[in-house]
């Protein structure tokens, strides 16, 4: 038995779980993108009104919301691959994109 036989029945190949690793980080790089954004505009915005401390807060929200659900979903796809029975994330793609699309419109409305 070859080392990817084995590995495939210890549950799934090391290149699936390196590519759950990377997917994982780029949650984090962009949660803490974000929330790091968020800091910046509210405490760094011309002015530093209302709507810069909302707007920060929000970012920074959004960003440690990215950041837990990047961790829930490492570890959801993890289980996954060790039981050897993936299924991709279609309810929880949606609800990001639907979520990114509603702090965007709401930026607007702020700035405009």
């Amino acid at each position: 038995m070859s080392d990817d036989e084995s590995g495939a029945q210890a549950g799934g190949h090391a290149s699936d779980h390196l590519a759950n690793e990377r997917t994982y980080l780029a949650w984090l790089r962009t949660g803490l993108s974000t929330a790091a954004l968020g800091v910046a505009v509210a405490k760094f915005a011309p002015g530093k009104g209302m709507h810069a401390t909302v707007s920060g807060l929000a970012l920074l929200t959004a960003g440690l919301t990215l950041i837990v659900y990047g961790t829930l979903r490492y570890n959801a796809v993890r289980r996954q691959l060790l039981r050897q029975r993936f299924s991709p994330a279609r309810f929880s793609a949606v609800v990001t994109v639907t979520v990114a699309v509603l702090l965007v419109l709401i930026a607007l409305l702020i700035f405009l």
